[in-house]
């Protein structure tokens, strides 16, 4: 039996959507690429999981990562996420947490926030 991904997940204004390939904050549309939404909703449907940097690539891209030049592929794509998320709306950057030597995380923007499937 194959794991179920939730086709919307909401966390207060932030909500993203994989029928229609849709990140929303605060009701205004993040206009991602299709590599950039794959990582953001990858992360999201994981919210509280740190993932390295070659963890993400494998699970995201299907790439076999050994090569530290090919995790950077990530930290230049979640760093567009980021700019794209605060042009929308300040708050945006504070969803993906960079762990320090490792990869990354998605947080919820309060502690009481919950993923609404």
């Amino acid at each position: 039996m194959r794991p179920v991904n939730p086709s919307r997940i909401v966390f207060d204004g932030f909500a993203i959507d994989s029928a229609r390939r849709e990140a929303t904050l605060n009701d205004r549309i993040i206009k991602l690429t299709a590599l950039e939404f794959n990582i953001l909703y990858f992360l999201a449907s994981h919210s509280g999981q740190s993932w390295s940097r070659q963890q993400l690539i494998e699970k995201i891209l299907g790439w076999n990562c050994d090569d530290t030049g090919e995790e950077k592929v990530v930290s230049v794509h979640i760093g567009q996420i980021r700019k794209k998320m605060i042009e929308v709306d300040a708050t945006g950057s504070q969803f993906i947490k960079t762990i320090r030597g490792y990869g990354y995380r998605f947080e919820p923007p309060s502690p009481t926030a919950r993923a609404i499937y």
